[in-house]
């Protein structure tokens, strides 16, 4: 019996151990005996390799504008375990928690007894989720696929439309080494009937992504070319682009790429405006997406220096926040602070970093898949760089040396992120 929130992410926790464990076999098996939640609540899921977080944080912001209870399961967490599962971007209580997690204990010990256990750490935060939204009102709950799409714990859910932002290379040793092998597995959400939407623009995987569509008799909306976006402006405070519909959009989240995360939800929007599924007016949609806010993607936490939190964790991210940093400071001294996991494909990463950066400062944190910052360094190899095992004293620092005119940009792993978040805000 959980008593507070604590116990029961401690619990979760111990779940780490079993690491990644794809299949659904688990979840169906719970699933049946909790009389079916995830059934019970509408849909949408939201796949790719980067950008999954951005779209959620769109469609939430405009649906939430238009009167609507949107429910948001998102990973990883940035400030606290509990906004995984959010309700209009307010994070479960830890009475909450603790009460879901006292339904599904039973149940989830019971199959880690059986030849399909143990359940994993994802496994059980989606089952609490599915507990949590099932019983407060909610007109709809956003699915951020954790991995991949057709083993996620996520896809027992029947959506009422289904999007995904890319295809790039990322989990490659359980995703498959080449886009094709890894537009297979996210394309794993496609259900019968069910609409997809794409920002994909690789025509050979796109061709892969009418195969599915058209054996599923799925709908598929290539959004950037239904809605292509013109007259883009980038801006310290954000993007500024037209829709054909719609004229002088302004996003406040950073970088070219939040154009096409916004328009991605853009498109789902329109959908679920002419099936009427939700009455969403212009005005909704120009409100909710300027005031759309992620932690941790571009996220400009002090201005003048600059410093910028950003989780790029793969070479599509890496190269989109390098892209982003160029246009927007030009002319600064750009400082990187990196520490990304030894599970990554970083040589492409590192290859990005040297054309950007003027110095890069390599450290790690306290995570099991963290690797050294001196392994790091010595893979870049490159003589403008240094590294710091302790990234509070290299913080500590960074902020001594730094002069106005600088750009401080933390970068590499989403976990990475949330421990100097939580650092930088004291």
């Amino acid at each position: 019996m959980f008593r507070s929130g604590k116990e029961v992410i401690e619990w979760v926790s111990e779940q780490l151990r079993f690491g990644i464990r794809p299949g659904l076999e688990r979840m169906q098996a719970a699933l049946d005996r909790l009389d079916n939640p995830h059934l019970k609540i509408q849909t949408i899921h939201i796949a790719g390799t980067n950008g999954k977080g951005s779209t959620v944080t769109y469609l939430r912001s405009v649906l939430q504008d238009a009167g609507y209870q949107v429910g948001t399961f998102t990973s990883p967490y940035i400030e606290t375990f509990n906004e995984r599962i959010s309700l209009n971007g307010i994070p479960i209580s830890d009475d909450d928690l603790a009460w879901c997690a006292n339904v599904i204990k039973p149940v989830v010990e019971e199959i880690n007894k059986t030849n399909i256990g143990p359940f994993t750490e994802f496994e059980i935060i989606t089952l609490i989720s599915f507990i949590y939204f099932k019983h407060h009102q909610v007109d709809v709950v956003l699915y951020e696929v954790g991995l991949g799409g057709r083993f996620d714990a996520t896809n027992v859910i029947s959506p009422i439309v289904c999007g995904i932002t890319n295809i790039g290379h990322d989990h490659e040793a359980i995703l498959g080494d080449t886009l094709m092998k890894i537009a297979h597995e996210k394309l794993g959400i496609v259900k019968q009937g069910i609409p997809l939407v794409t920002t994909e623009e690789n025509l050979e995987v796109l061709t892969e992504f009418k195969i599915i569509a058209s054996e599923k008799k799925s709908q598929l909306i290539e959004a950037l070319e239904v809605y292509k976006p013109a007259n883009i402006h980038l801006t310290p405070e954000g993007v500024k682009f037209d829709w054909p519909q719609l004229k002088d959009v302004e996003l406040t989240m950073k970088g070219a790429h939040q154009i096409k995360n916004a328009t991605l939800a853009y498109a789902i929007l329109q959908y679920l405006k002419q099936k009427r599924i939700f009455n969403i007016s212009d005005v909704n949609i120009y409100r909710g997406m300027k005031q759309a806010f992620w932690k941790g993607r571009f996220e400009v936490i002090h201005e003048q220096p600059a410093i910028i939190l950003d989780g790029a964790h793969n070479l599509e991210g890496m190269t989109q926040l390098c892209e982003t940093l160029k246009n927007l400071y030009p002319t600064n001294r750009r400082l990187f602070m990196v520490s990304i996991l030894k599970d990554k494909d970083y040589t492409q990463m590192f290859d990005v970093l040297d054309e950007t950066a003027d110095h890069v400062y390599f450290t790690t944190f306290d995570f099991p898949r963290a690797q050294s910052a001196k392994e790091q360094y010595e893979v870049f190899n490159r003589p403008h760089s240094s590294y710091e095992e302790d990234f509070h004293e290299l913080i500590d620092y960074l902020l001594g040396e730094l002069e106005d005119e600088d750009c401080l940009v933390i970068t590499g792993s989403l976990y990475f992120i949330s421990d100097v978040r939580k650092s930088l805000m004291k």
